[in-house]
C-alpha cells in the first residue's frame, strides 16, 4: 500500500512537472514574439526610409551622368556604395535573426510533439489541443524555412550587384554612354528592388507575429484550464 501511495504521489509531481514546463515553455514563447514584433516594427520603419533615399539618389545619380558631371557621378557612387555596403550588412544581420527563429520554431515544434504524445486519449480536448499547437508550430517551422532561403538569396544577389557597381568605371569613354547609364540604372534599381522585397519579407513577418501572440494567448489559456 505504502508502495502505490509512494508511486501515485510521483506521478502526481511529475504531471504537475510536465504542466508547469509547459506553461513556462508557452510563456516564453509569447515573451519572444512579443520582441520579434516591437523588433520588426522598428526595421520596417528603418527599411522604408533607407529605400526612399536610396531611390532618390539613384535619380540624381543618372541625373549627373547625363550631365556629364563626373565630380558628382564620383560622390554619389561612393553614396551609393556606402549604402549598399549598410543594406548588405543588415541583410547578414536579418539572417541570422531568421536562423534564431528557425531554430527557435524547431524547439517549438518538438516540444508540441511531446505534448501531444502524452495524452492517450485521442478524443479528449486536450490532445485536440495539442494536436492544433503542433500544426502550427510545424507550419511556423516551414514558414521560417521559406524565409531563411529567401533572405539569403536576396544578400547573395545584393553582394553580386554591389561587386559590379564597384568595378564598372563610369568615367571611361569605351562603351557608349547610354548603354553604361542603361546597364548600370538597371543594377541600380534591381538593388532598390531587393531592399522592396526586404520590406515586403519584413511585413510578413509582422503579419506572422500578430497571428502568433493570438496563438500564444490561447495556449495560455489552455494551461491555465489544465
Amino acid at each position: 500500500m505504502r508502495t502505490l501511495k509512494t508511486l501515485l504521489f510521483a506521478g502526481l509531481v511529475l504531471s504537475i512537472s510536465t504542466v508547469k514546463a509547459q506553461s513556462l515553455g508557452n510563456t516564453k514563447e509569447a515573451i519572444d514574439n512579443r520582441k520579434a514584433m516591437v523588433v520588426n516594427n522598428k526595421q520596417l520603419k528603418k527599411d522604408i526610409a533607407q529605400l526612399h533615399t536610396f531611390k532618390k539618389k539613384i535619380i540624381a545619380f543618372e541625373e549627373a551622368f547625363i550631365a556629364h558631371d563626373t565630380k558628382q557621378i564620383k560622390v554619389l557612387k561612393a553614396d551609393i556604395l556606402s549604402d549598399m555596403k549598410r543594406e548588405i550588412k543588415q541583410s547578414k544581420r536579418k539572417i541570422e535573426q531568421d536562423q534564431k527563429e528557425l531554430k527557435q520554431s524547431r524547439r517549438e515544434l518538438a516540444r508540441s510533439r511531446r505534448e501531444a504524445s502524452r495524452h492517450r486519449n485521442k478524443r479528449s480536448r486536450a490532445h485536440r489541443d495539442d494536436v492544433r499547437d503542433k500544426r502550427d508550430d510545424r507550419r511556423d517551422k516551414n514558414d521560417d524555412v521559406r524565409d531563411l532561403k529567401a533572405q539569403i538569396k536576396r544578400t547573395e544577389r545584393q553582394k553580386e550587384i554591389m561587386k559590379t557597381i564597384k568595378a564598372y568605371n563610369f568615367l571611361a569613354k569605351k562603351a557608349p554612354g547610354k548603354h553604361k547609364l542603361m546597364t548600370n540604372s538597371k543594377l541600380l534599381n534591381e538593388f532598390a528592388k531587393t531592399m522592396e522585397a526586404d520590406i515586403a519579407a519584413t511585413k510578413l513577418e509582422i503579419i506572422e507575429d500578430k497571428k502568433e501572440i493570438i496563438e500564444d494567448r490561447r495556449e495560455r489559456r489552455e494551461d491555465r484550464r489544465g
